[in-house]
């Protein structure tokens, strides 16, 4: 009886292991579907709304936690850039992406995959919120702070995001007199250059880079960089991502052109 009871209880811990893994490997089949039909920079949602409900079922089942954290944080923020337009969505579901890093990036510090997705999610999120806003409650600093713990991790992560985005935030955020004094349009054009010269077959670093230079008074020299990163096809890993960096690419090409 005895032995009976314990290969009926290996049996339901079997059974439920089983289940997350599936559940794991579910969301992971619909998450690798989620440019499927696209249409330019407009994701179908049904694809990346099945990949999340799969993927929160395996974390709440607390199997291949920290994979399925770094896939379900990345799940929310396509759904945010893709599938939204409506802003207080897209705050929300940001939202969602950040409470995951605000749980796990703590327990899996060492992480670069999680760290990255977390400063992406809060960086969006603090974004939609409104740049003032968000360095008035401290979004801004925090954003720099996880760029600043993934340099220290690994500098060349991505062939150089890390740094790279720690230059856009420069870029991009105000000085704001009692709340922000860091930000540094000079240093940020310092940071770029060092990133595209050692990763130019880079579609974001040749965008960023043409924009610090066209910040920093420099637009004849941003236009190569710029017709560089449009000659250049979009990686399909990072399909959509790439199409908003081509289109990104496009408007500022307009712009320094006008």
């Amino acid at each position: 009886m005895k032995h009976a009871l314990l290969t009926f209880f290996s049996l339901l811990i079997f059974s439920a292991t089983v289940l997350a893994q599936s559940n794991f490997e579910e969301g992971l089949r619909w998450y690798e579907q989620r440019t499927s039909g696209a249409t330019g920079l407009t994701a179908k949602p049904e694809h990346i709304n099945k990949a999340i409900i799969y993927l929160g079922k395996s974390l709440a089942n607390g199997e291949n936690e920290l994979e399925t954290a770094i896939y379900l944080m990345r799940s929310y923020i396509f759904k945010a850039r893709f599938t939204q337009d409506n802003d207080n969505d897209k705050r929300r579901t940001f939202q969602l992406a950040k409470e995951i890093g605000d749980r796990y990036v703590p327990k899996y510090p060492l992480s670069k995959e999680l760290r990255f997705e977390y400063l992406s999610a809060l960086g969006q999120w603090g974004e939609v919120m409104g740049v003032f806003r968000a360095a008035k409650e401290g979004v801004v600093d925090k954003v720099k702070n996880q760029m600043e713990a993934l340099i220290k991790l690994d500098p060349e992560f991505r062939k150089g995001i890390p740094e790279r985005a720690l230059a856009v935030l420069n870029l991009r955020v105000p000085k704001i007199p009692f709340i922000l004094s860091w930000p540094d349009k000079k240093a940020s054009l310092v940071m770029t250059r060092k990133v595209v010269d050692k990763y130019p077959d880079d579609i974001g670093n040749n965008v960023y880079h043409a924009e610090a230079l066209a910040e920093n008074g420099k637009e004849e020299e941003a236009k190569s960089y710029l017709l560089r990163a449009l000659s250049m096809q979009p990686d399909e890993e990072y399909l959509l991502e790439d199409r908003s960096l081509h289109l990104q690419a496009k408007k500022m090409l307009q712009s320094i052109q006008h």
